[in-house]
This record gives structure tokens, sequence and C-alpha cells, in this order.
């Protein structure tokens, strides 16, 4: 990881346009900053700032190359300026709430309801489609990338960090070895749009409280390899939905450019007796903070 940005602090000024109000996070590919738009009524927005010697392979024209896809959909950061100081590639983003990893560290217990894994993983997955819809792959699905906002009154899933994204076509091999990297690019296959679903749900078995692999006995891709031969055997009854999108998707034909997901959305809508996965998810609202049940 790279060290953060530091030359912008509170109420510096990126281009004399936009004032910072803190740092958000950052990581591989930059800094991200809460900024007021002082051109657009101080509306407050996401500056994500990237050192340009440290993005020597196009990571900020392919990331921009998304984005502009990206405008109007509804699960993906929406993107309303882009540009370069004498240092610097600047991406300005409409802030897009907190991640689950922020919301879970408030909660002693550390896992989401069964009910809300359906509500949440159902969102991701939409999510990640319409991406792979308009031709392009996230590759980088984990727990500080997928955020929940509040909107009215409800929460909703948003997915946040273009970065490390590419084109669905032509495919290629990936050399990640994360938590969350699915098994089928582990072991060399190209990545396709399999690989951010799978990738999904191994992080919705986390958040759900699933020990899906057994680190303690085997190493990370000998794990995933035993877990994926039998996905459903690794949750308990009320869960097994999880293991069975999971073996879904490892046996979907993914070389078709446009997969067909409808026994997808059909698994999803059979998934838990009588809890809708399009019903809002649970939460309380406690001096403004989101707790997610």
């Amino acid at each position: 990881m790279l060290n953060p940005i530091s030359c912008y602090t509170q109420g510096t000024f990126i281009i004399q346009r936009y004032r910072v109000v803190s740092r958000l996070g950052y990581g591989s590919f930059g800094t991200v900053f809460k900024v007021h738009d002082s051109s657009d009524n101080d509306a407050l927005q996401a500056a994500k700032v990237a050192r340009k010697e440290d993005d020597n392979t196009g990571k900020f024209e392919t990331e921009v190359a998304a984005l502009k896809k990206c405008i109007g959909l509804v699960h993906w950061p929406q993107m309303s300026n882009y540009f370069e100081t004498k240092s610097y590639r600047i991406i300005i983003l409409s802030l897009e709430g907190e991640s689950i990893n922020d919301i879970l560290s408030r909660k002693n217990n550390k896992v989401f309801t069964n009910d809300n894994c359906l509500r949440i993983s159902f969102a991701l997955t939409k999510a990640l489609h319409s991406l792979h819809g308009i031709g392009y792959l996230h590759r980088n699905i984990n727990d500080n990338n997928v955020m929940i906002k509040k909107v009215g009154k409800e929460v909703v899933v948003r997915v946040i960090d273009l970065g490390n994204s590419a084109p669905c076509h032509p495919r290629q091999k990936c050399d990640f070895h994360t938590y969350t990297t699915s098994y089928h690019v582990t072991i060399g296959k190209e990545y396709c749009e399999r690989d951010d679903l799978v990738s999904a749900m191994y992080l919705m078995s986390d958040v759900a409280g699933a020990q899906i692999f057994d680190t303690a006995k085997y190493s990370f891709d000998a794990s995933k390899k035993r877990f994926h031969a039998s996905p459903t055997s690794f949750f308990s009854g009320e869960q097994k939905w999880m293991g069975q999108l999971i073996e879904m998707f490892d046996t979907m034909e993914w070389d078709e450019k446009k997969p067909d997901m409808t026994r997808i959305w059909k698994q999803y809508e059979q998934s838990i007796p009588e809890v809708s996965p399009t019903s809002p998810i649970k939460y309380k609202d406690i001096d403004n903070v989101i707790v997610i049940d």
C-alpha cells in the first residue's frame, strides 16, 4: 500500500475549486478526500487523488473510462469532473456512504443477519451485473469497496473504486491473491464476470459469519479448492442459499458476452421463505450513525 497523499489538508484547495474537508482513506491507487465544490454551492464530493509517478499502467484512464460508462447507473459513483495537475491525477465523484467494514466494526458480533445478507447480496449482484452490462469488470470486491448509503428513509448498497477495473473483453489472466480473489483466478483462469460475482459471495459469506476457508489447516488456494468442491456443505441450513449461488456461478457458461442470469434472480427470490431480496435493508439510525441489523 502506498503512502497517503498529505499535501491536501483541511481547508486547502484543489485547483482553487475543491476545498478539502477531510481525508476519507487511501489505497494502492490513491488517496480519497471529502471536499466542498465551491462552484456548486459547496456540494460535498469525493476527490480521488493519485500521484502521476505511482501510475504508469494507465489505471487513471481506465477508471475514468469505466466511470463515464457508469453515468446513470444506480449502484455506482457518479463522476462530475476529472483533471490533472503538475503532480497528480484527480477524479471528482459522488460520496457513497460508509464501507461495510466500517459499519461492521461498530457491531459486537461483527456480522449481519441472514435476511440482511440476502438483501445486500442481491443488490451487490445487481450492481456487478449492471457493470458487466456496460462492458467492465470490477476485479477488486472487498469490504472497503462495498458501501452502505442512506437515501431518504432507506439504506442502499453502492460499490466504489474502479481503479483496478478492466474491460470484460479481451479476457486477461490476473496475478491476484487476496481473501476475496475468486478461486478460478488463483488457479490461472482468465478473469471473467463470474469472478466478480464469486468474490462478492466470499465477502457476503464473511459478513454472515460463515467460515468457508479453513486456513488453519490448508493454504488459501487449497482451502478455496476444498470449498468449491462442495460450497453448500460449508453453510448452515439458513445460509445454504449462498453456497447454492456460488455453485450456480461456478457452472454457468461465461464465454458468452451476456450470460443468462435468470436462474440467479430466481434463486434469490427462493432463498429465504417470506423474505424478498428487494425488501429494504433493516437498520437503526442512532444519532446519525447507521447500525445494520
